[in-house]
């Protein structure tokens, strides 16, 4: 898409010129400063005392002022440049390209149904594919949305919330390049969380003390000032602030530890949170997401903004000049123990729910910015049943760029079916096998597909691709197969369980399963004997779906049984040259390959 190599040209013109706004101001800044210093300076040594602080007063509040402005500037300046690299991420991905480093490996489970078969996670994956979330919590979301099939409901509101959000751009971007500003937002939120479910156990006497003290101690420094009372009476009191906040030494310390290294990415929470509840869109999903950001009068931005304060200055205490100058005379900790206390008793038991609606929206927008990058792709329908229901009309690998992809068509339906696709090697068995299981990942998560059209009932997906032996647990690779097509049977056999994992999904929908290459580690005798045995039991129960093999006996089984079809690749010789097209074929292949490369590479046959 030309869009994005346009908005990024845009955006770099912009940032240009923020940086020239910037060096400028910076220049300003300091000819401001020693003009204001010189001028204080020639004041003084004319003795003019009260133009000298009207002066120097004056020069502080125009140069804060223009530090301001000056932040102000760079902060424009950064989300320019963070547009610049949304849209050159964006138009590598059309090439299937990722310079984004996450590949959502952290969130693959062992022995998932099917996560690592499908390449969802990993350095060429569906996730990189997918992903425009910044927050730990919103990749975490949309690694969810890929590793569980949602409900029909659910997934009719992903796809009304995507459809709203797919044409705003602008916001969508904004919102990402607003996450950009800064690194520790994609640090864990789970501290923060946990912390603002508790209180700090403060004793009653603290809500008198902590205005008292401070307000004698400030008439008795006034007193020493004016010589009425001696100055050690001055640290007598300052030494009862010490005796004050000595025993919530340890809390205190605790607590700026637990909420330092979250303190810095508040401001930009309190942002991300006022873009989700400014959402464009009418979807019902967007209308909750923004309604659960409210509480009474105050917005979830507006919250986390204030809290983002307290804990800014509830922080300066780490500096130990601050600390002891007006930390201690101020019982500066209790202070904002109290304040603290006040936001969590308030806000605490929204805060879990906030970030998570922040993630929600997070995941929406990267399921909405593949829509918006891929026009051509169509929203799946869904087909409620209780069998196992696709119609994949010109569908074609979604990791594979668009301009290299090849679609094929296919549709079945009904339980107990088995689609046997025969062909040579690298003609494509394989990669068919993923193009469906993928497109059926997508569209059980509510994206968009690579298709003209696609239909597909709610099912669970399960593989067995790339069984691999293990040194570590002593398991060759047919028995680390052995021991996926087990789980495939238990699965069909299993009842619905409340507490199902994605490892041992469990959740009373029909088996949509993927077998590459069945049996490949064992003797062509044993190899048909088996595949032939399982495709047989597979049909007395809830599960249908798809076997590649090499083994042609093994498609003679179509020919006297309704519940398997034959399809094929093939590929072709050419002046010596094997070749494909990539195209599935009804029936069973009648063209191999093995021999002529084995030619190719000086085998004599």
């Amino acid at each position: 898409m030309t869009a994005f190599t346009d908005r990024q040209r845009g955006f770099q013109q912009q940032a240009d010129a923020e940086q020239q706004r910037y060096n400028q101001l910076a220049i300003w800044r300091l000819a401001w400063f020693v003009c204001s210093a010189v001028a204080v300076w020639l004041l003084l040594i004319g003795h003019q005392s009260t133009w000298a602080l009207i002066a120097s007063l004056i020069g502080l509040v125009v140069f804060a002022r223009m530090m301001t402005w000056h932040r102000a500037v760079r902060r424009h300046r950064d989300l320019n440049r963070h547009l610049v690299t949304l849209n050159d991420d964006e138009q590598q991905r059309l090439d299937r390209k990722f310079t984004r480093p996450e590949t959502g490996a952290a969130f693959a489970p062992v022995d998932h149904a099917y996560a690592h078969d499908l390449d969802v996670f990993g350095k060429h994956s569906l996730f990189r594919l997918l992903n425009r979330t910044h927050t730990h919590d919103g990749a975490a979301r949309l690694a969810h949305y890929l590793l569980t099939p949602a409900q029909p409901h659910v997934i009719f509101l992903r796809q009304e919330a995507v459809k709203a959000l797919t044409p705003h751009i602008n916001w969508r971007q904004d919102f990402e390049a607003t996450a950009m500003l800064n690194e520790s937002i994609g640090l864990p939120t789970s501290g923060l969380r946990t912390w603002a479910m508790g209180t700090t156990l403060l004793p009653a006497w603290l809500n008198v003390a902590r205005f008292l003290l401070p307000v004698l101690t400030l008439g008795l420094f006034v007193s020493w000032v004016m010589g009425y009372v001696p100055g050690l009476t001055v640290l007598a009191a300052i030494a009862a602030h010490g005796a004050v906040l000595s025993p919530f030494r340890h809390t205190t310390k605790l607590i700026s530890e637990q909420t330092h290294d979250i303190a810095q990415s508040l401001a930009d929470f309190a942002d991300l949170f006022r873009f989700v509840e400014s959402s464009p869109g009418d979807s019902i999903q967007l209308a909750d997401l923004r309604k659960q950001l409210k509480s009474g009068q105050l917005t979830a931005s507006a919250a986390v903004r204030q809290l983002a304060r307290l804990v800014e200055n509830f922080n300066f205490r780490r500096n130990p000049y601050f600390y002891l100058f007006i930390g201690l005379p101020t019982l500066w900790d209790v202070q904002y123990l109290v304040a603290l206390n006040r936001w969590r008793a308030q806000y605490g038991p929204l805060l879990a729910d906030w970030f998570s609606a922040l993630a929600e929206a997070e995941a929406l927008n990267s399921l909405a910015g593949f829509a918006c990058a891929h026009p051509d792709y169509v929203q799946p329908e869904l087909f409620e049943d209780d069998a196992v229901h696709v119609d994949a009309q010109h569908v074609a690998h979604p990791l594979i760029p668009p301009g290299r992809a090849v679609a094929n068509s296919l549709a079945f339906d009904g339980l107990g079916k088995t689609t046997l696709i025969t062909g040579s090697n690298m003609s494509g068995k394989s990669t068919f096998l993923r193009t469906i299981g993928l497109n059926v990942v997508l569209a059980q998560a509510g994206a968009v597909v690579a298709a003209q059209r696609f239909v597909c009932s709610p099912v669970q997906v399960y593989t067995s691709m790339r069984t691999q032996d293990s040194l570590e647990e002593n398991t060759s690779s047919f028995y680390a197969e052995l021991k996926r097509l087990r789980t495939l049977i238990q699965l069909t056999q299993a009842e619905p369980t409340a507490n199902a994992t994605t490892e041992q999904p469990s959740s009373g929908l029909p088996i949509l399963y993927f077998l590459d290459e069945i049996l490949k580690g064992t003797n062509s005798a044993d190899r048909h004997k088996g595949a032939e045995a399982l495709i047989r039991q597979l049909h007395r129960t809830k599960a249908s779906g798809f076997v590649s093999t090499h083994d042609l006996e093994l498609g003679q089984l179509g020919e006297s049984v309704d519940f398997v079809a034959n399809y094929h690749f093939q590929s072709d010789i050419h002046e010596g040259k094997v070749t494909f097209d990539y195209r599935l074929r009804p029936g069973i292949c009648q063209s191999f390959n093995a021999s002529q490369l084995m030619k190719a590479i000086g085998i004599e046959l």
